[in-house]
Parts: structure tokens; C-alpha cells; sequence
């Protein structure tokens, strides 16, 4: 009987410490998850979210589906299906959502020029955005610019003109005229006119609530950031080159857990276009003074700034230091025979460096 006993109480032990090593390891792998760092970036083109089937054609052939953190080039064709809807990366900070039966391309994926081709279907863009840092939309026989933070949406229609609803923001109509349409005003552009009408923002599609829903979504991701492993993050990807704080208004952020990237932003207080509110900025994480020296950041999110003045960043005690943030732009629609928005520097902004000043060895 004690014989028995004993085996029993033998191999409870084993087992306990069976189930100990597991846990132990589990617990370990999920450390080593999260202390191998959140993926920083300023890429476009990142996959951030598919819902259903959304297929690609590379070099002008099928090659398969997309997955959340593939990765879409110049020159790939985004083709939605009819259950199939995505979500991808522009500048930090702005998103392209497809809808169904939909298709895109880009033209180009530089960050100060982005340029899309919306060949099917309807897209909504989520951008920040300036007269500095527009994003070009074309179509079939049409071309708009995004030249303000907003939410847009884009239809190619039955006839092949294309039509912009701005829910927020103000974008411009590709003509000669260099038409400016409003929050709460759509435009449809055909070869010779452009047709100006209000629309009802409180009349939302099922496309449309999914966008916001995916924006109220990012932003979640953006509150749950951890800060021992952001500014490790931080630190790392800065010292390989990854990304510099004159650039743009922000970094992406890849939770490693969900493998969603949400928006960091360089400045305290942001809202996504959408209003949903950023709880974390580089500023939470201490970042040294020479990782975010010269930053700028766009005007028009500076909340009570109406007059287009440059916008100062300041950071809490402690924090890096500011060099000043945009310019008014000296490039206005229309100016100098072009109606193509662009950006000029000015020669206050051309006499500070543009680069970050870095040190000999990376910082810690």
C-alpha cells in the first residue's frame, strides 16, 4: 500500500514539474515576444488588416491573396473580392481602406508624394496631410489631392468619372481651375467639368462605419503601448537608420502580440482624422535630445493654430529639444502656372538642418 502511495505521490511530483517547465517556458517565450520590440517604421505599403479575399497581381499576374504584414510595391494591383475588404499603410499616420469588389495601385510610395491609382470599386483615405505632404488620388478620368488631415472617400462611378465625398478636410479637384472641395461637399469630375454638391455626413454606409471602426480600433492599439519595450524599440531601430525625426509626423508601430501597426506621433495631444485620440507619443518614452532635434510637426493638428503659423513642439522636462516645426508653405494652388500642390521650402526652413544631428555611437 505505502508502495503504492509512494509511486503516486511520485508521479504527481513529475507531473507538477512537467506543468511548472511549461508554464515557466510559455511565460519566457511571451517575455521574449515582448522584449524583442515592437517593429518601428515610416514605410508605405504595409498590409495592416483583410477582411475576406483580397487578391494581388504582380508584374501583371496573379499571386495570391494578401495576409496582414505583406507588404504592397509600386506597381502591384490590389483586387478586392466581393467579401473582401483592406487596410493599408500610407504615410505614418494616413491609411487606405478598400472596399469590396475594389482595386489600387500605387504610383508612387514616397512619403512627401504619394501617388495612388484607384481603378475600380471605392476607397476611403484617412490621411494627414498638408499642402507639403499631399497624396494624389487618379482614376479612370479623373485625379483629386488630399491636401489637408481628413477622411475621403473615393468612387469610381458606372460611366468611369470618379467622385470624392470629404467627410473631413479639404481636398482639390485636378482641373484648371484648381476646384477646392470642403468637409460635407463630394465632387464628381468628368474631362471637361466638375460638379459641386453637399451630401449628408450623418448618412453612413456599412463601408463607411467599418473605416471608423477600424481608425477606433488603432487607436486602442496606440493606448496599449508598453514603455520599457517602446523606447528600446525606439532606441534600436533609430541606430540602424530606420527612421529620423524630420521626417513626417509620426512612426508606425507594430504591436507584436496583434501584428497591427498603429500611428506614434512626434507631438503631445493628437486625434486621428476621425477625432479618436492618441494616449502616446515618442514623448512618453524619454527619447535623448539628439533623437528628435529638428521635428516637425503639421500645423494644421495644432488644435487652436488657425492662422498656419508654425507650431512649436514642446517636449515635458527632461525630453529632446525643438528646432521649430512647418513653415507657412510659399506653394499655393495654382501658383506659378501649375495647379499641382507642392512643396517649396522656405529659406528659414532651408538654413536648419533636416537631418537629425546623430552621434559617433548610438545612443542608449
Amino acid at each position: 500500500m505505502k508502495s503504492k502511495l509512494m509511486k503516486v505521490f511520485v508521479l504527481s511530483l513529475i507531473s507538477l514539474s512537467i506543468t511548472v517547465g511549461v508554464f515557466a517556458q510559455t511565460a519566457e517565450r511571451r517575455i521574449s515576444a515582448a522584449s524583442s520590440l515592437y517593429l518601428i517604421s515610416a514605410k508605405a505599403g504595409g498590409v495592416n488588416y483583410v477582411s475576406g479575399k483580397v487578391a494581388v497581381e504582380k508584374d501583371g499576374k496573379a499571386d495570391g491573396f494578401l495576409k496582414k504584414g505583406d507588404e504592397i510595391e509600386v506597381g502591384d494591383k490590389v483586387l478586392s473580392q466581393t467579401d473582401g475588404k483592406v487596410e493599408i499603410l500610407l504615410n505614418p499616420g494616413s491609411y487606405i481602406r478598400l472596399a469590396e469588389n475594389s482595386s489600387f495601385e500605387f504610383l508612387s510610395t514616397s512619403l512627401d508624394d504619394l501617388q495612388l491609382q484607384v481603378n475600380k470599386g471605392s476607397a476611403i483615405f484617412e490621411v494627414i496631410a498638408d499642402k507639403d505632404f499631399t497624396v494624389t488620388i487618379k482614376m479612370p478620368n479623373s485625379k483629386f489631392y488630399l491636401i489637408s488631415e481628413g477622411v475621403f472617400r473615393v468612387d469610381v462611378l458606372e460611366n468611369g468619372e470618379g467622385k470624392i465625398s470629404v467627410w473631413k478636410g479639404k481636398a482639390q479637384v485636378g482641373d484648371a481651375n484648381a476646384t477646392i472641395v470642403k468637409g460635407g461637399k463630394s465632387a464628381t469630375q468628368n474631362a471637361t467639368n466638375v460638379a459641386i454638391e453637399k451630401f449628408d455626413r450623418d448618412k453612413k454606409g456599412e463601408f463607411d462605419n467599418w473605416s471608423r471602426d477600424r481608425a477606433k480600433e488603432i487607436a486602442k492599439t496606440n493606448a496599449s503601448l508598453i514603455q520599457r519595450q517602446m523606447r528600446q524599440s525606439l532606441l534600436t531601430s533609430y541606430n540602424s537608420n530606420s527612421w529620423n525625426a524630420s521626417n513626417g509626423y509620426g512612426l508606425w508601430v507594430q504591436d507584436p502580440f496583434s501584428r497591427t501597426f498603429c500611428f506614434l506621433p512626434f507631438g503631445w495631444g493628437w486625434r486621428s482624422p476621425y477625432g479618436f485620440g492618441y494616449n502616446q507619443s515618442i514623448w512618453n518614452y524619454n527619447p535623448p535630445p539628439q533623437m528628435v532635434g529638428p521635428m516637425y510637426q503639421n500645423p494644421n493638428l495644432g488644435g487652436n493654430n488657425n492662422n498656419n503659423n508654425p507650431i512649436t513642439v514642446t517636449p515635458p522636462s527632461g525630453g529632446g529639444n525643438n528646432n521649430g516645426g512647418f513653415p507657412p508653405s510659399t506653394t499655393s494652388p495654382g501658383a506659378g502656372g501649375s495647379t499641382e500642390p507642392g512643396r517649396t521650402r522656405t529659406p528659414s526652413e532651408n538654413a536648419r538642418p533636416n537631418i537629425v544631428e546623430r552621434k559617433a555611437n548610438p545612443i542608449d
